[in-house]
């Protein structure tokens, strides 16, 4: 069966759009793969960010409390010390709620976990500024605020850890969508080639009939 120039070219012309177009496609999808992946590292970098801020200023305001216990601060020094870690850790956790995977139930978790210990701070001043410490209800104190720490550090913790395994999942998916542009660029350059043969074996033809 023998075809026309002008069949051959269509051909061609056709194989020709059929490789734009997966070129097309795989320059979209290497595009918006592109973008999605950057917002996610944005938003990935910006929780764990956070989480490292949550977990140090609920270790720095334990300590402060501790010092206090200890007598290393006094009262006046403690609090304005304690007043401002307590505004970073609101402002934190403020941060926190407004992230997605997870920051609102961690921020809700970590707001349960410093009111109960704010009351049991208040216990611990009011040990501390009576007129004859009471050392046992400051110590009583102490303890379930060093447990509360302990446990708004651990929210902390699977924060970031969740943080960290997102972004292994956000690199695996942005080599999946590479892999898959790649192997739709190789198609489009096969089909390119295969028209530019096509032409090129029709214009020999062409020339041959004319000879």
């Amino acid at each position: 069966m023998k075809f026309s120039f002008r069949t051959v070219s269509a051909i061609a012309a056709i194989i020709a759009l059929i490789a734009a177009g997966f070129s097309y496609w795989a320059g979209e999808q290497v595009s918006m793969a592109g973008k999605e992946a950057g917002d996610a590292r944005e938003a990935t970098f910006k929780s764990y960010r956070v989480a490292q801020s949550v977990k140090s200023l609920a270790a720095g305001y334990e300590l402060t409390m501790n010092e206090f216990y200890s007598t290393v601060l006094e009262f006046p020094a403690y609090q304005k010390k304690s007043t401002e870690q307590r505004a970073a850790i609101e402002r934190e956790l403020a941060a926190l709620a407004t992230l997605q995977e997870g920051g609102a139930t961690t921020a809700t978790e970590l707001t349960r976990i410093y009111k109960e210990m704010d009351s049991f701070r208040l216990g611990l001043e009011n040990a501390m500024t009576s007129e004859e410490k009471d050392w046992d209800r400051a110590r009583e104190a102490l303890f379930k605020i060093n447990v509360l720490s302990t446990q708004a550090i651990h929210q902390a913790d699977l924060l970031g850890q969740s943080t960290n395994e997102r972004a292994a999942a956000l690199d695996m998916s942005g080599q999946a969508s590479q892999s898959q542009a790649l192997l739709l660029l190789r198609i489009a350059t096969a089909l390119a080639l295969l028209a530019g043969v096509m032409l090129l074996f029709g214009s020999l033809r062409l020339g041959r009939a004319s000879d």
